[in-house]
């Protein structure tokens, strides 16, 4: 990360972790639907709220994206996820399906969060960057309305928490939590499947 935000990191790092990001966006909005599925209608209609925003916003910013970096949506949807990614989206994908509600909204956050903190620790090295391309991409997550988005979740999250749940939200949390280290470890790796 610290790369990206200085503007040294190799272009085909980069490309590589837009193609693997790309396939866990996918993932993420089908993830918000599950929960909408079984939700009250208050945290349905936020989880649809954010699908949405995925399916859409997001999706038409990363195919703006990839024809900058010249590559195709039909190649990427076609590129085999990585081992690392492979695992996190079925993680989440499981917590979503098979757990309430709130367990997939815990399972979440860490991706939401995580890029708001990292775009706001490295925001001196962003402001140096000369790498238009970088600073594009990483500007969304110093933005006003991503920053809204995450306290819309928190709130959300913080209001339906039962105590009793705690131990088992946390353990779901941390691990989403090192997911989301694995997936970066994975894209400046550049991971591939060793079979």
């Amino acid at each position: 990360m610290v790369e990206l935000y200085r503007g040294e990191l190799q272009l085909e790092k980069f490309k590589y972790y837009i193609i693997q990001d790309y396939n866990y966006l996918i993932t993420m909005y089908r993830c918000f639907s599950l929960i909408a599925s079984k939700a009250d209608y208050k945290l349905a209609r936020k989880a649809l709220e954010l699908a949405y925003l995925e399916a859409t916003t997001e999706m038409a910013n990363y195919e703006k994206l990839l024809s900058r970096l010249g590559l195709s949506l039909d190649y990427v949807v076609r590129v085999e996820p990585a081992p690392t990614n492979t695992a996190y989206m079925n993680f989440l994908t499981a917590t979503c399906a098979l757990k309430p509600p709130i367990h997939g909204l815990i399972a979440l956050l860490p991706c939401f969060w995580s890029y708001a903190e990292i775009a706001e620790k490295h925001k001196e090295a962003l402001a140096r960057n000369s790498n238009e391309l970088y600073v594009d991409w990483a500007k969304t997550y110093l933005a006003g309305e991503y920053k809204q988005l995450i306290s819309e979740l928190r709130e959300i999250i913080d209001a339906s928490i039962n105590l009793s749940e705690v131990e088992d939200l946390t353990k779901i949390f941390v691990t989403a939590s090192k997911y989301e280290y694995l997936f970066w470890e994975m894209s400046y790796r550049m991971e591939s499947w060793t079979i």
